[in-house]
């Protein structure tokens, strides 16, 4: 299946249960993360963060197809995180990450090393760019991976099957 068709399915499957649909990434919002100027005083983990978006961006395009079409979403317990749009009614990508790498309680190295884009009740929705794999993880042991996936929309597909 291919990304628009996917999308089409999943604002279908929105609208008829009426769960909002977040509007599209502002083009300057990715700008400003692959075009940043290193002069800009920013924190480590938010340079960090932004470098491996700049290879998910790079390494699978539907992810800014998606993004290009909705900024997140929260569908019948799933989620995909937001870039742009702060909380709550769809998390924020940079503030789950910056949690997950910088707390005073636990970092988890499993989570720490990846981008977390989103979660349902039971996992958490993982990218990892070294392998260039999606991985749906066990969110308490974060260890145990369900499954990988090499696209973005192989990925999409497999969690919206969980909703359909």
């Amino acid at each position: 299946m291919k990304i628009d068709d996917l999308l089409i399915e999943l604002k279908i499957m929105m609208n008829k249960f009426a769960y909002p649909i977040e509007n599209a990434i502002k083009s300057s919002f990715i700008t400003s993360i692959t075009e940043r100027n290193s002069k800009n005083e920013t924190s480590s983990i938010l340079e960090q963060l932004c470098d491996e978006l700049c290879i998910l961006f790079s390494n699978q395009p539907d992810y800014l197809t998606f993004l290009e079409a909705m900024d997140g979403f929260e569908y019948n317990g799933l989620r995909i995180f937001s870039l742009s749009i702060p909380e709550p009614l769809v998390k924020n990508l940079f503030i789950m990450n910056e949690f997950y790498r910088n707390n005073d309680d636990y970092i988890n190295p499993d989570l720490a090393e990846r981008l977390v884009i989103g979660d349902d009740s039971i996992s958490l929705f993982t990218y990892d760019t070294k392998t260039d794999l999606f991985e749906i993880r066990d969110n308490i042991g974060t260890d145990n991976v369900f499954g990988t996936f090499k696209s973005f929309t192989d990925f999409l597909n497999e969690i919206l099957d969980t909703a359909r």
